[in-house]
């Protein structure tokens, strides 16, 4: 990655997904240029963008953990 432009930086991976860090202005570039990996150290692989955030925090919570996505109960019970 650290061969592509524009410059894009791995902030965390799990298992088979992962999070990059660009700039605003690179997000669209970025998003191409990581489309058009193929192959990582000889093996063949296939990137595939999520999604994005504005924030890396945001995007923790979006796209890498898995209890992001159960919602919360209601903390008053229904009349």
């Amino acid at each position: 990655m650290r061969a592509l432009t524009p410059r894009l930086w791995l902030v965390d991976f799990e298992g088979t997904s992962g999070l990059i860090r660009t700039t605003n202005l690179e997000k669209d570039a970025a998003i191409a240029a990581l489309n058009r990996i193929d192959a990582m150290a000889g093996e063949a692989v296939q990137v595939r963008t999520v999604g994005t955030s504005g924030t890396i925090r945001a995007a923790t919570r979006k796209y890498l953990t898995p209890k992001a996505r159960v919602r919360r109960k209601p903390t008053k019970e229904p009349l």
